[in-house]
């Protein structure tokens, strides 16, 4: 399903399953008035350990789910987790009557705030603590503590869930190219484990393709499918179908007009709940390739999304501790963005993973310095020399292009928003988004994020002895 709502007050929690889809899967466990809720892409079919303390319920998540956000209440008091990218948004609030509300979507909260939702300005995409006024979001990697009955939503406690590299130390070539290989290998065993039939979004520049090999190395037998996006403004078309013809997989080319993203704003806007300009615009050529993939079954697919933040593919300015500065904001500023946000393909019976986005992969990179990442002018040096096992050394040190460079995204929205003024797309973007939220209602039909039954898909398994 796409999510959920809880309803935390002094009886049992009251659960409400938003969407309908099956990308994802929400898991409930009750004890009297107490309760587990966890969602996420789960891996294994592992019980979460009853009887057991808080920490190991966090190790339980990260160990079977490629992402998730769950939510534990107990004693009186709920805690918020996320994961290491908090790719499975989870949001808090305050009702009127002083209720606690939980819910991975924020637009499912808006109406039971009381008044009009509050948007940021068309500039500022963000207000402090999240999009919208009153809705805070949790951090990533964080686990956040609230009283159940309180006023306002001021954390009784937040830590770390699990440690990241808190600066990077490791400048030894040889030993960052293998430890990064190593992380990419692993990674991408384990989403692609157990798949039977695999999609990559395929560009064929080396994030991309570097996902496309390991996956068919590590999922032995299955079934592989690759796509590739482009627009009447540009494409990637030739370099993706020659990789893929090498390959082996199933290839398939998508064209992308100003029109169909007209069409597809609305949902972008109610599904990654931001109207930022360059976040939709990174997200739009993956949001429209999953509106053309059939929905008659769960599917999953692998993106190459991630790694130009960890291993500064921009290249950046000025000294290593410059670069070093740049990749830690840039992936602080992605994990608060919703660009990784699970709701969309969701709604399609499509899961999104993302192997550059593991716990492992993040803290290969984190702990690479800078003269590593680029070196003699070559951005991104220390993943092309660990992507040179598996791929052509064509395609492994083709020069950068960004993820919506290729099919040039910033033409297609001057095309679908009137104009190549970025005050005038803000402001376009900010009126759908007022649209949507504020007259529509974020529970609008075709959403995936919207109102569901409150049925609940999970055990009743008790938790007596959990920790909160």
């Amino acid at each position: 399903m796409a999510g959920f709502l809880l309803r935390c007050h002094s009886g049992p929690v009251e659960f409400q399953a938003l969407g309908t889809g099956r990308g994802l899967s929400t898991r409930v466990v009750r004890d009297g008035a107490d309760a587990l809720v966890v969602h996420g892409d789960r891996l294994t079919e592992e019980a979460p350990p009853v009887n057991a303390p808080l920490d190991e319920l966090l190790s339980w998540t990260e160990r079977t789910h490629a992402r998730y956000c769950a939510v534990l209440v107990r004693g009186g008091r709920a805690t918020l987790w996320s994961d290491v990218g908090a790719t499975c948004p989870l949001h808090y609030a305050r009702a009127a009557d002083d209720t606690l509300l939980i819910a991975t979507s924020a637009g499912a909260v808006l109406p039971l705030l009381g008044g009009a939702p509050v948007l940021g300005g068309a500039a500022q995409s963000l207000l402090p603590g999240g999009r919208f006024a009153g809705v805070t979001a949790v951090p990533a990697n964080s686990a956040v503590t609230l009283a159940v009955d309180a006023y306002g939503t001021e954390p009784v406690a937040t830590r770390q869930v699990r440690g990241l590299p808190d600066k990077p130390v490791t400048t030894d070539p040889q030993e960052a190219v293998a430890t990064v290989r190593d992380a990419l290998r692993n990674s991408v065993g384990q989403l692609a484990a157990g798949v039977d039939e695999m999609g990559i979004m395929l560009s064929g520049g080396v994030d991309s393709s570097t996902v496309a090999a390991l996956a068919a190395r590590e999922s032995s037998g299955a079934e592989l499918h690759t796509y590739t996006v482009g627009t009447p403004f540009g494409d990637e078309f030739e370099q993706a179908a020659w990789f893929a013809e090498r390959l082996g997989s199933k290839h398939h080319e998508l064209m992308f007009g100003p029109e169909q993203l007209t069409e597809l704003l609305p949902g972008m806007i109610r599904s990654l709940e931001t109207w930022d300009l360059l976040t939709l615009q990174i997200a739009a050529p993956a949001c429209f390739l999953l509106t053309t993939m059939a929905a008659d079954r769960r599917q999953v697919l692998l993106s190459g999304y991630g790694a130009d933040l960890l291993f500064a593919g921009l290249g950046g300015t000025g000294g290593e501790e410059d670069i070093e500065r740049a990749v830690v904001a840039q992936t602080a500023a992605t994990a608060r963005s919703n660009e990784f946000g699970p709701a969309f393909a969701d709604a399609r019976d499509i899961v999104v993973r993302y192997p550059y986005w593991t716990r492992e992969v993040m803290s290969a990179a984190l702990g690479i310095r800078g003269r590593l990442k680029v070196r003699e002018g070559t951005a991104k040096w220390v993943l092309r020399s660990a992507a040179a096992e598996v791929l052509p050394a064509e395609v492994a040190w083709r020069p950068k292009r960004g993820i919506h460079e290729g099919t040039a995204m910033s033409r297609m929205f001057a095309a679908a928003l009137g104009g190549d003024d970025p005050r005038i797309q803000l402001e376009r973007l900010h009126a759908i988004a007022t649209s949507v939220f504020c007259q529509d209602g974020p529970s609008a039909r075709g959403t995936g994020t919207g109102n569901g039954t409150n049925e609940r898909e999970g055990l009743d398994e008790g938790l007596a002895g959990v920790a909160s």
